[in-house]
């Protein structure tokens, strides 16, 4: 698995931080951490 750095400077807006896009990017990375296969075990349990 390749990793990628982020910096927060990639969610800053002007003078803003932008929660939205960290929060999705975060979401992101978990989704692609976990398996698919993983999920569906925990939902047929």
């Amino acid at each position: 698995m390749e990793k990628s750095k982020i910096l927060f400077d990639d969610f800053i807006r002007e003078d803003r931080f932008e929660l939205n896009s960290y929060l999705t990017y975060l979401f992101n990375q978990l989704n692609d951490y976990f398996p698919k296969h993983v999920e569906d075990n925990m939902v047929n349990e």
